[in-house]
Formats: C-alpha cells, structure tokens, sequence
C-alpha cells in the first residue's frame, strides 16, 4: 500500500447552489461528476455527490484539514474535506471539496462549524457553466504494475503514470482522440500529479473494474498522443 498526496484536475459542469445553505454564501455543485463514464457513478436521490464551499481566501492545506478533523471529533455528519481551486468567471476561487454527505440539509450546519472555527465563505454568485477544478487529496493506492495504480478507497477510480505535465486544454485534446480511436471510450480522465519517488504526472481513469490490461493499452494511447505533441 502507497500512502501520498497529490491533486486531480478535471473540467465538469458547476451549478450555483440557492437552498440548503448559509444565507448569502457560494456554494456550487458538481452537477455531472465524471462526465466521460456513463454507469453506476451517481448518489442516491437527494445525496450531493460533490460540494465546493467556496472561501474568501486560500486557507492551505493544513489549516482544512485540521479544522475538518476537528469538525468530525464533535459532528456526526459524515463528511470529507478538501482544499481545492475553481478557476471561472476567468479568475481562480479557494475553496473546500466536500463529499460522502449523506443529505443536502447537512451543508448549512457544516459550514457553521467551519465558519466557527476561522473559515469565511465568499458571498453568493451565480454560475452555472463549465469550470476547472483542481483537488488536494490524500491518496491511498496499491501498485498492481509499474507506474500502474488502484485506488484502495474508491475501486472505481486508476492512475498511469505519464511523461509529462499536459495543460488542461491540450489533455482535453487527447482524451477526445484517444475516446475516438478506442473501441470502448466509456471512461473519464482527469489529470494529476502524486507525489511517489519525485513528482509524478498521471492519467485519472474513472472506470469500473477496467483490469491491468485495459489501463496498460490507455497508458499506451496516451503515451503515443504526446509523443506525436514533441
């Protein structure tokens, strides 16, 4: 087992949140996770899958991470936090990624908590458009080939490692070739970086029970992709 930390970054669709908030606070949702894959990805009705409570500045790392282990010592809400930044509106937003809530009335009370304890929300806005998002997260992976990774908490989601770090727009490009070329395009990518031997930039699959080979041969169409880009 593999513990680190790294960030996701991955474009989908974000929609302002108007009930089931702190009065006057910009809260968006993630309205179409993983728009690549189309299966069992979706909460049950009434859950939020994604949440991005969006603050007047950028707390680190440390500070979110430490006041939600404090927040669970005395919530019972089950919930995960993490710093993240919304590029829209052509400007960059900090905020907190929150997810595993099992109702969308739990999002007031934890924003009181986090707000109790020094977090302020930035005042509403209303956006509802496609925006990019990049994810700080704790990673728990197993390595079932070299530079070929499973997720030991979420079995729907692998990582390849890659040769190079892509801009957004150009990874984009890629995903769509290679979904063009491919005979089973069901899956989506994001992009990343993990922090295992150096810095190492990955490909995110979001995909049910792929198997080493399925992600081996996307490893190789993106390996071909880029090398075609140099």
């Amino acid at each position: 087992m593999i513990e680190t930390f790294g960030y996701i970054t991955k474009e989908e669709t974000l929609q302002t949140l108007s009930s089931n908030i702190l009065e006057n606070t910009f809260v968006l949702e993630a309205v179409t996770p993983f728009p690549g894959y189309h299966g069992e990805n979706m909460p049950g009705p009434g859950k939020p899958h994604y949440i991005f409570l969006v603050t007047r500045k950028d707390y680190g790392l440390e500070k979110i991470i430490r006041t939600a282990k404090e927040i669970k010592k005395l919530l019972s809400i089950p919930f995960g936090a993490r710093p993240a930044e919304l590029h829209m509106f052509n400007s960059t937003f900090p905020a907190i990624r929150i997810n595993h809530l099992s109702s969308f009335s739990d999002i007031p009370e934890l924003q009181r908590w986090f707000s109790d304890m020094g977090i302020s929300f930035m005042k509403k806005k209303t956006f509802n458009d496609a925006g990019l998002i990049r994810v700080t997260k704790h990673f728990r992976l197993e390595e079932v080939e070299e530079g070929i990774y499973r997720d030991l908490e979420d079995p729907l989601m692998h990582y390849f490692e890659i040769d190079t770090s892509l801009p957004w727009k150009m990874f984009e490009a890629i995903t769509l070739r290679i979904k063009n070329n491919v005979s089973n395009n069901n899956f989506d990518a994001a992009s990343g970086v993990l922090f295992i031997r150096d810095l190492m930039d990955i490909v995110r699959i979001y995909e049910r029970s792929p198997g080493v080979e399925r992600l081996r041969a996307l490893r190789e169409k993106y390996r071909e992709e880029i090398e075609k880009l140099q």
